[in-house]
């Protein structure tokens, strides 16, 4: 890399065009940035040519692939908001020297902002990213509307104005020979180090650098721009954002943003690499992706040899992008239930979300885009996928029921991935993997404190408990505000009279032991008005709301005449019978379809 100390003037000067590109952040100053630099100007305004040099930082640029077209195109590395803020100063100055007919001065202010090709083509100095572009060129025109837009540029170009006037109304100020000595400086007295990269400097190393020592970039933004920079210069990269990753970013918007959900993107790159790769910590994602990108394009080059460089790169990262929307769109599904179109994937994707396993989510999105592409070769149909995720829902709630660590989960589903080529493997795969059996899993539940230990997969479980039942009148359960986990025996520590003379001398014990157990437990509509009643009048509750009609769930406490230890305990064993039909656990090879 080439470094040396130079002006504002040695920058925007001659045939050269800088371009902010894309990859970079839109312009982001603030009102403390620029009353910074303004007081920093003032101040070297003041002492006159006794003032020592002033700096203003690095700016590192990357001369861009232009050949030997004019002008010179140049990236800008680092330094982008300087410079944007410097030039928006400029057209403050040239504006307020038109205001004040001092056309001579304005038009040397001029030269600074834009110049013109040999051929007499217009040309800027300065290019910002495309989403500060069209705010910054009605500031470089003089546009009558430039005012009206409220992007952080146009502020910029208001605070200025309203400083300089400022300091002409004064009256102490003959105004030409302030805004001259306003525009020596800004030109002549502020230094920049340029740094600029030669074709064995790697920008991309360059890049993190500077932001892993200054204000960090996320995972997101990183990925964005490390895919960016393969682009050989600014017009490829701008119009690479526009066509093909902005769309791919804005899959991760909802109706309640105007921006990408940023943490919700780097959990995607995190699943979507775990699904392409193997498992590894999520603060790896960004040299992982790093990793990923690598060998796509080499995979890809060798198999286009004859293809120009540089439009065999763009090829290569469309089809990289395509890849990444077809998985996101599976994310997005998953994650957000109500994307999904089919009822039945719907339904199995809202059940993961009340397991709480978003470590499940590579194995199910590497299943989902095995269901919906026929022509991959381990294509499965809707059946075995639904199948799939039941396997995956059992070994979870089986697990949970007895305790069993979920450490190792990620690992766990990430080599799933690689085992679940058949319904067998995947079932082969979670045997190894203390799958409980249904005895064990029909003996625990008689006394795990489901409600305590685990309340969403307590939800579900009700839930499905219920719909197995295939009641003609099913009622809608997916309201929780509505229809809610109720105790039978009541939930409150303090017990009635009642109560205590139902359950007998160990009331205490048993009402501690069996509360939040699954044969305590049911769901209903009604969870306030029952709250601590006695037995018989939450039964005339049942009764007279028709939950005992609508609800299978309480038809078996309607037919009680107490609520005893040895009804909890038989209705617990009950309903454990049909967990484990719900949630099966394959003891022997089974047949399966593809």
């Amino acid at each position: 890399m080439h470094t040396r100390k130079v002006t504002l003037s040695d920058i925007l000067s001659s045939q050269r065009q800088h371009i902010i590109p894309v990859f970079q952040r839109p312009y982001s100053w603030t009102k403390k940035n620029w009353e910074e630099l303004w007081s920093d100007i003032q101040s070297l305004v003041n002492e006159g040519d006794n003032s020592p040099e002033h700096f203003l930082g690095p700016m590192i640029i990357d001369r861009g692939d232009t050949g030997s077209y004019v002008p010179e195109k140049y990236l800008v590395i680092d330094g982008q908001q300087r410079l944007v803020t410097l030039s928006v100063l400029l057209c403050a100055l040239r504006d307020i020297a038109r205001k004040h007919e001092i056309e001579h001065f304005a038009s040397s202010v001029e030269e600074f902002l834009a110049f013109k090709t040999t051929e007499g083509k217009p040309e800027r100095r300065l290019l910002p990213r495309s989403a500060d572009r069209s705010a910054f060129e009605k500031i470089i025109d003089g546009s009558s509307t430039a005012l009206e837009n409220k992007q952080p540029i146009v502020k910029a170009y208001r605070f200025f104005l309203t400083r300089v006037r400022a300091e002409l109304r004064t009256g102490e100020r003959e105004t030409f020979a302030y805004l001259n000595d306003l525009f020596t400086v800004i030109v002549a007295r502020l230094k920049f180090v340029s740094i600029t990269l030669e074709d064995s400097d790697d920008p991309t190393k360059i890049y993190e650098s500077m932001n892993f020592k200054g204000k960090v970039l996320l995972v997101a933004d990183l990925i964005r721009n490390y895919v960016l920079m393969h682009l050989p210069n600014g017009d490829n990269q701008d119009a690479f954002f526009n066509e093909e990753w902005e769309p791919f970013e804005k899959l991760f918007t909802d109706n309640d943003r105007d921006q990408p959900d940023s943490k919700e993107l780097e959990d995607f790159y995190y699943r979507y690499l775990i699904a392409q790769r193997d498992y590894f910590a999520k603060r790896l994602v960004y040299s992982k992706y790093k990793d990923h990108l690598k060998d796509f394009l080499e995979d890809t080059k060798s198999k286009e040899k004859n293809t120009e460089a540089t439009e065999a790169k763009s090829d290569s990262l469309r089809r990289l992008l395509d890849d990444q929307k077809r998985y996101a769109t599976y994310y997005l599904r998953i994650i957000h239930p109500h994307r999904e179109n089919d009822q039945e994937l719907k339904a199995a994707f809202e059940r993961f979300g009340y397991l709480d396993a978003r470590t499940a989510t590579p194995l199910l999105m590497s299943l989902y885009a095995r269901y919906d592409n026929d022509a991959d070769t381990g294509h499965i149909s809707k059946r075995t996928f639904l199948k799939m995720t039941n396997a995956m829902e059992s070994f979870i709630i089986r697990r949970s029921v007895l305790r069993l660590r979920t450490r190792g989960y990620g690992l766990d589903f990430a080599q799933a991935v690689r085992k679940s080529e058949s319904l067998q493997g995947l079932w082969d795969h979670f045997d190894g993997r203390d799958w409980p059996e249904d005895s064990t899993i029909e003996e625990t539940l008689v006394e795990f404190p489901l409600y305590l230990r685990e309340r969403k997969k307590a939800r579900l479980i009700l839930e499905q408990l219920e719909n197995s039942f295939g009641h003609k009148e099913q009622v809608d359960l997916s309201d929780p505000d509505k229809i809610q986990i109720e105790h039978i025996l009541p939930q409150k520590k303090e017990l009635s009279p009642e109560w205590k003379e139902m359950l007998g001398e160990d009331a205490f014990k048993i009402h501690e032991r069996y509360r939040d157990t699954l044969g305590n437990l049911t769901l209903t509509g009604y969870n306030q008005e029952l709250g601590a009643k006695s037995f018989p009048e939450k039964k005339k509750e049942y009764a007279k709301h028709g939950s005992g009609s609508h609800l299978e769930l309480n038809t078996y406490v309607l037919a009680q005449d107490q609520w005893t230890v040895e009804e909890i305990r038989e209705r617990a064993k009950l309903l454990s019978e049909r967990v484990i039909q719900i949630w099966p656990r394959p003891d022997k090879p089974q047949q399966t379809e593809s």
